[in-house]
């Protein structure tokens, strides 16, 4: 029988996040990490910039635009070259024949462009000359530099290789975890919401096996999407569809992260499971709580 190769938990749980990436390929605009990366490069902090991208990526890694912001963010303002190489090559893979033949030809002088500047570095920190400033006597020093570059680009092809690999792993993981969850719900079992809005990965890891994020239909007891406010002053939310805490805590508190104090206001009503529906009201405590 064929072994079976496990990921990492980690590797898992960023696994599940990726299924929702289809939800922000061409609306990139809309999810905060990606707000937070044009924020701050217009901030000038750009490797915070970075920083967001690169979670932004983990969530949709099949986003063309977002790979070539990154492309363009490490080429011109953080001189990563690997790194610009990476995302200039996602960017002409996952394009394909979107783009014109002439724009292809401008990344790939891009990516040429960016082995130039990394060689070059790596050159100058190492003091070796290079070959027009060898003596044409010295064949074998000529060589030396040609067999460097070739190590350089061997090594940027090695690492865009074993992307592909994970990525593959990633998606057969997918695949089991659909069909696990397509048994689930043919024999009734309820499936708990994933507590994810913008693809927390620890989060997306605390939920069951299979769910992708959804929330299970039940008796509407409110308005889904709604907030009212009680006599006592206190807030309550009705859960609408494809919410979870963090995405209900975004909205009410504008901060994903404090999705623990609307869990820790329902724990009665939420359950061991954190089971969410349709319709369900919700008390959301004062923010300052």
């Amino acid at each position: 029988m064929k072994a079976v190769r496990f990921i990492p938990a980690a590797a898992l749980a960023a696994c599940i996040v990726l299924t929702a990436c289809s939800d922000y390929v061409g609306k990139e605009a809309t999810h905060p990490l990606y707000a937070k990366y044009e924020t701050s490069k217009s901030a000038k902090s750009y490797r915070e910039a970075a920083d967001s991208l690169e979670e932004f990526l983990v969530i949709c890694p099949k986003s063309p635009k977002a790979h070539k912001d990154a492309a363009m963010l490490y080429k011109e303002n953080l001189e990563n070259y690997p790194a610009a190489i990476y995302h200039l090559l996602k960017y002409l893979e996952l394009s394909g024949e979107t783009l014109s033949k002439q724009d292809q030809e401008v990344y790939r002088g891009y990516i040429r462009d960016c082995e130039r500047k990394m060689f070059e570095t790596y050159r100058v920190r190492n003091d070796i000359k290079l070959a027009d400033e060898v003596p044409q006597t010295d064949p074998a020093k000529l060589a030396a530099k040609d067999n460097e570059i070739a190590a350089l680009r061997k090594k940027i092809q090695a690492f865009a290789d074993n992307e592909k690999v994970i990525l593959e792993q990633n998606k057969e993981l997918r695949n089991r975890l659909d069909r696990a969850a397509s048994t689930t719900a043919s024999t009734g079992t309820v499936r708990p919401a994933a507590q994810t809005g913008f693809g927390s990965a620890a989060a997306s890891a605390s939920t069951s096996t299979g769910t992708r994020g959804s929330v299970v239909p039940s008796s509407t007891t409110g308005t889904p999407g709604t907030t009212v406010t009680g006599e006592n002053g206190v807030r309550y939310y009705y859960v609408a569809k494809n919410d979870g805490l963090q995405a209900i805590a975004q909205k009410m508190y504008g901060k994903a992260s404090m999705w623990k104090v609307i869990q820790e206001a329902n724990k009665e009503a939420l359950g061991e499971r954190g089971i969410l529906k349709i319709g369900q009201r919700l008390v959301i405590p004062p923010a300052q709580q």
